[in-house]
């Protein structure tokens, strides 16, 4: 499908003068996301560590805290209940190594995704009640899981809720509600992920800084993690690595809090505490001390790999290895992730293709609902996100077993594909998630009433616009902007992701000079373009195919980010082209 490119308007020309220190290109870029004061741009483009808002704006928040503080000091068992991705398993590890920092052991508990699904389940509290647990916190689930809610209020377990998702019915009768969606709740950031409302508990708790210090003074016969001499005040910022993974995967925006979070996370990052994820970074193949971490790196490198044991395994592998503090124990464990990983791989191109198959029999309709009999229930969720990708059109993908199929959701544009569910939930089992991606599970028998009403549904809220693969460009670029000062200026405006992409450009009439096939398969091609008297190299990723009609001298407009060509100790610019046009 041919993309549409969408320049955007340039900059009003009093924002030039309000930033006369700032390249055109900067100025730009703050324009097109809505930056417009120098008070604004100044925490955007310099966010600060103290620009966070407090922990305790939550509704919930104080309550949870005294809760647990009084679990810790009674010596109670705790009991941290999660999801089984990349985001709720770094939110699992947050709270187990703030805990453990306090010299707390808490137990842990995340669901079989196979045999068990999505969020909270009464047979698993049941076995968490029996081991005389009396506080359980959830993580990156829980808020719609009324049922588990109301077992523990008559078992006697205090339930505290810390999530993010949408609440689609009633709100669960918890100990505490720690929610930015509660509609009750006044929480300032709502795009704020699982991981990040674990780290704001574990801000909480920290933030009790006579009840930290008189653990660390042996005052209630806790002993503090071995590695701790002392107490160190603001300790939680050796979080933000695992925060930051959480928040990439997750494909939250990032702007406002999470820009902080990830952005200090990135520095953390470089120098982890925990021995997993340096295990995990080293067996990656990725070295810090040549490159900088990136928003590409988490989630692309680190994420697949925490995600990979939920989808093939257990997820209780990727939670032990971001916990584990023997070195030889944290490599074993990383290396199973790697295998595990490079499976899922497989499989998820053996479903992608079987799925491409059952897509060309209803590709005339707007919505792509796919079912198949022994299709993973780990990697649906990537195929319905490769194959949105593709055909930019909704797409759920689920695999049935026995009565029921369970699935993942992914959408484009503004179609609201939760509520595309809702209209649908006569013939679901359960459902949740966001405005773009979602799971559920369906009566299986259902499958062509479900869809009618899936289709019913995108009839009246699904636009053409929807449907259209819009390439956004944020400027065109001019022979003077192929310099190091401009990408050093764009680097500023990291880290990108959703709500601040990384900036592609218009790059207009350049001409061919060269060009060849590269990479496996020829997949790749790689260019050399010329425009008056600047010449720049290029790399369009899966354009190999173009070589075919590609001529020397040819004139072609390209949509293009920017990015740093280090070769032979020469430094210099490189354009990663996205789209190509020949005129």
């Amino acid at each position: 499908m041919s993309k549409i490119w969408k320049l955007k308007p340039d900059a009003p020309k009093e924002l030039f003068e309000r930033f006369p220190e700032l390249d055109r290109i900067s100025v730009q870029l703050l324009n097109n996301r809505g930056i417009l004061g120098e008070a604004e741009a100044e925490k955007f483009l310099n966010p600060e560590y103290g620009d966070l808002h407090s922990p305790f704006l939550f509704l919930g928040m104080e309550k949870a805290v005294e809760r647990i503080w009084q679990a810790i000091e009674d010596k109670e068992q705790i009991c941290i209940y999660s999801d089984y991705d990349a985001d709720a398993v770094t939110a699992n590890a947050v709270l187990q190594q703030t805990f453990r920092y306090l010299g707390v052991e808490t137990g842990s508990y995340i669901p079989d995704r196979f045999n068990e699904g999505y969020g909270v389940n009464i047979e698993a509290l049941s076995k968490i009640k029996d081991k005389g647990v009396k506080l359980v916190i959830t993580v990156d689930c829980g808020t719609n899981s009324t049922d588990a809610a109301d077992f523990c209020l008559g078992n006697g377990i205090d339930l505290i809720i810390t999530d993010h998702h949408e609440i689609i019915g009633q709100e669960p009768k918890a100990f505490a509600l720690i929610n930015p969606k509660n509609p009750k709740d006044k929480y300032p950031f709502m795009d704020i992920t699982g991981v990040g409302v674990a780290f704001k508990l574990a801000q909480g708790i920290l933030s009790k800084t006579e009840k930290v210090e008189k653990i660390f003074g042996s005052g209630n016969g806790l002993k503090p993690s071995a590695t701790e001499k002392k107490y160190t005040p603001g300790y939680e910022k050796w979080l933000l690595d695992l925060v930051a993974i959480g928040t990439v995967a997750d494909c939250h925006s990032l702007l406002g809090e999470n820009r902080i979070l990830v952005k200090y996370g990135l520095k953390v990052l470089l120098k982890s505490k925990w021995t997993g994820l340096k295990a995990l970074c080293r067996i990656a193949g990725l070295d810090f001390s040549e490159k900088l971490a990136d928003t590409y790196t988490l989630g692309f490198v680190i994420a697949p790999r925490l995600n990979a044991a939920g989808r093939i395994k257990h997820a209780n592998l990727a939670l032990d290895m971001l916990i584990e503090q023997d070195p030889q124990k944290a490599q074993d464990l990383a290396l199973q992730l790697e295998s595990l990983n490079k499976h899922r791989q497989d499989l998820t191109e053996q479903v992608l293709s079987e799925a491409k198959e059952k897509a060309a029999l209803v590709m005339d309709r707007n919505v792509l609902v796919l079912m198949g009999e022994n299709w993973p229930k780990g990697v649906v969720g990537l195929v319905a996100g490769r194959l949105t990708e593709e055909y930019h059109k909704p797409v759920l993908v689920m695999e049935r077993q026995g009565g029921e199929a369970t699935g993942s959701a992914r959408s484009v544009g503004e179609f609201n594909i939760v509520e595309a569910l809702k209209h649908a939930s006569e013939y679901l089992v359960r459902f949740g998630g966001h405005k773009q991606a979602a799971g559920f599970t369906l009566a299986a028998d259902r499958f062509e009433e479900f869809y009618q009403k899936i289709l019913e549904y995108a009839d009246k809220n699904l636009t053409e616009g929807d449907l259209q693969k819009k390439l956004e460009l944020e400027a065109e670029i001019f022979e003077d902007d192929l310099a190091l000062d401009t990408y050093h200026a764009i680097f500023e405006f990291e880290p990108f992701g959703v709500g601040n992409p990384r900036p592609k450009f218009l790059a207009s009439d350049f001409k061919v000079t060269g060009f060849r096939t590269v990479g496996n398969g020829q997949k790749h091609l790689q260019m050399q373009l010329s425009k008056g008297k600047k010449f720049v190299s290029a790399i369009a990723f899966n354009f190999g195919w173009l070589a075919k009609t590609l001529k020397i001298g040819d004139n072609v407009d390209i949509a293009a980010e920017l990015i740093e060509d280090g070769w032979n100790g020469r430094q210099d610019v490189k354009l990663r082209i996205v789209d190509i046009k020949i005129n």
